[in-house]
């Protein structure tokens, strides 16, 4: 006989079961769990120091020093605001956008293997109710969904491939944002 947990319980343990899978596939990633938060965030657009911090829920300090640990392992690169000159945006380098886009598949194996014996209808069912809750409850987005374009530099909806695309070249506008490369 099967054992139920409460809401409460059940909820709690799959949201550590979910952190457990990311944060092997972190390490197996050689990124820390922060950085691989950061790079699932910044796939969607270039972001600033402000915008990262208030997404990540760090400081602007802690920002500052996740920004730079990536940037030193080429995971992404600053890059200034065009339209604000105080203003640093995060941008994923190649590197970056390949080494997001590994630990998001790995992620997605760790949960597949973990409902993979939850019959089909119950795993709709699952979804459903999970997609109602996150969206209801505005949740952060900080982990693309299939129906969000993602900027992987490859396969990309049309305007995140503008986007990927001219990031290369020094000087770029991006949906009025305008980025020029920092030396």
């Amino acid at each position: 006989m099967c054992q139920e947990l409460s809401l409460t319980a059940a909820l709690v343990r799959t949201a550590g079961l979910v952190l457990d899978i990311g944060a092997r596939a972190a390490a197996q990633h050689e990124v820390t769990t922060q950085h691989a938060q950061m790079l699932c965030i910044v796939v969607w657009r270039p972001m600033s120091m402000a915008q990262l911090g208030t997404a990540l829920r760090i400081t602007k300090s802690s920002t500052s020093g996740l920004v730079d640990r990536a940037e030193e392992g080429g995971l992404v690169r600053r890059s200034a605001d065009l339209d604000d000159r105080r203003s640093q945006l995060v941008v994923l380098t190649d590197r970056g956008a390949q080494v997001g886009q590994a630990y998001r598949d790995t992620v997605a194996e760790g949960i597949e293997e973990l409902v993979a014996d939850i019959p089909d209808v119950e795993r709709e069912a699952l979804r459903a109710v999970l997609s109602r809750i996150v969206l209801a409850h505005q949740a952060r987005n900080t982990w693309p969904s299939e129906n969000d374009p993602v900027a992987d530099h490859h396969t990309v909806s049309p305007p995140i491939a503008r986007i990927a695309s001219t990031l290369v070249g020094p000087r770029v506008a991006v949906g009025g944002t305008h980025l020029e490369e920092t030396p």
